[in-house]
């Protein structure tokens, strides 16, 4: 039986950085994000007793090497779960740039949590689902649920798993994805996450996030749009300051990402709000409200850098079709 599953990138408003457990993808804090509505991956799955190993096809080509091993990796904890051996026939394909910083690795394990498991006879209840999503991708088990969802560390593979904060008609937020690079990223969120640890800033940053987090959920539950931008930047901001201060250092801005940012700052002194958030690479996710998102989407096109916008509202998580 085939089964096809789609599942929808997501943007942290707070990060996960940093993997306390790198073999369970457990983190060292809790993390909160928005599934984007344009960012799709479709994966399809079918377990055929004929095949001798594994076939992967990602975006209509044959995967091999490490990208390969990934999903064959993730495929062997669906087969264990199941309790079969059958090989497996995936196809995934993302309607949105890859490894550009728009979390293609969440909605790509997301989607194949879902797909696989069904195709092996699976029914996994929501929990159980973004536990297995998490294996295979850490941010993957945001995607799972609708619109905004929460990722509870935990300390084991038992506890670590994500929730949902709001659906996704809760607040009227919209994403702009801003993209100024269309190449892969030299360092993959994989290499970032082995390197957190070595930043001088990385104990200081996860004494404050306790704070940031309450204050955020304030700010998101009375809708408080100024202040909850304010602290998505800020959350931004530590993140990447944290990747540049590592060893050795992972540097994923380049000048289209500043002059976005910089941008937007004018912006805001003239009424205009617009936050900046980014994950591991140089896209920008512009944060706005409805009513403001046409003229600022206008704004960040005709910025030099600014090759092209995915506008996003809070989106449905991951979903068999």
């Amino acid at each position: 039986m085939k089964v096809r599953a789609v599942s929808p990138a997501n943007i942290a408003f707070i990060k996960f950085w940093g993997k306390a457990d790198p073999k369970l993808n457990i983190p060292f804090n809790d993390s909160f994000s928005m599934n984007l509505s344009g960012c799709l991956t479709t994966t399809g799955v079918e377990f055929d007793g004929g095949l001798k190993e594994d076939e992967v096809v990602i975006n209509g080509e044959s995967a091999a090497g490490e990208r390969k091993q990934r999903v064959v990796e993730f495929l062997d904890l669906v087969r264990k779960k199941a309790g079969i051996t059958t090989r497996a026939m995936v196809e995934s394909e993302n309607n949105f740039p890859e490894a550009a910083g728009i979390a293609s690795s969440a909605s790509a394990f997301s989607a194949l949590a879902m797909a696989g498991s069904r195709a092996a006879g699976l029914q996994l209840p929501t929990g159980e689902l973004t536990r297995l999503a998490r294996r295979g991708s850490g941010s993957a088990c945001r995607s799972v649920v609708d619109g905004f969802g929460y990722w509870r560390k935990g300390n084991s593979d038992e506890t670590s798993f994500a929730v949902q904060m709001a659906d996704e008609k809760y607040w009227d937020l919209v994403d702009i994805v801003t993209v100024v690079a269309e190449e892969r990223k030299k360092a993959s969120s994989t290499e970032g996450h082995a390197a957190a640890e070595s930043s001088p800033y990385f104990k200081t940053r996860l004494a404050n996030l306790p704070h940031r987090i309450t204050e955020m959920k304030k700010a998101f539950k009375e809708k408080e749009f100024g202040r909850f931008g304010e602290l998505v930047e800020e959350e931004a901001v530590d993140l990447h300051m944290m990747a540049m201060t590592s060893r050795p250092p992972i540097w994923y801005w380049n000048a289209g990402t500043v002059q976005v940012i910089n941008n937007l700052r004018e912006w805001r002194s003239d009424g205009l709000l617009g936050f900046a958030t980014m994950d591991a690479g140089a896209s920008v996710h512009v944060i706005c409200e409805k009513k403001d998102v046409e003229k600022l989407n206008r704004k960040l096109q005709e910025l030099p850098s600014v090759k092209f916008t995915i506008i996003n509202v809070a989106g449905k998580g991951t979903h068999e079709v």
